[in-house]
């Protein structure tokens, strides 16, 4: 079972740089985050995800919160989960206003949250080519 994920990563490493050419740097890192994450290898996920995220990419920033959420890879850090949840959520990502609503103690505030996702939701994709 080992040897043919192992192969599967090498071969999506290997095949990296040609990708790097047509595609974005955020969408490799996002994709090798994810293969070390299925792989895993937790810390080297949150490495790759968090070059993603820190490239701006609101899918990276949220499963990097909520790997540190969970302590999966790294030492569990809440406050930081909470940053890259925020971060996502400006960006209009509603999978991350719903996790700070899941998080929020007001329940006032919640339900804000969820309006928020909930419109995030349905607007997903407006604006974009």
């Amino acid at each position: 079972m080992k040897r043919p994920l192992a192969a599967l990563l090498a071969c999506a490493l290997l095949a990296q740089p040609a990708m790097a050419q047509h595609g974005d740097e955020g969408d490799i890192a996002y994709r090798r985050g994810l293969a070390y994450r299925g792989g895993g290898d937790g810390a080297l996920a949150v490495h790759w995800l968090g070059v993603a995220a820190g490239r701006g990419m609101p899918e990276a920033m949220f499963m990097l919160a909520n790997m540190l959420l969970e302590g999966q890879g790294v030492p569990r850090d809440e406050a930081a989960a909470r940053r890259w949840l925020e971060a996502a959520a400006e960006l209009d990502y509603p999978e991350a206003w719903q996790q700070l609503a899941l998080m929020e103690q007001d329940p006032e505030r919640a339900a804000q949250l969820m309006r928020r996702a909930a419109h995030a939701l349905t607007h997903r994709g407006e604006g974009k080519r």
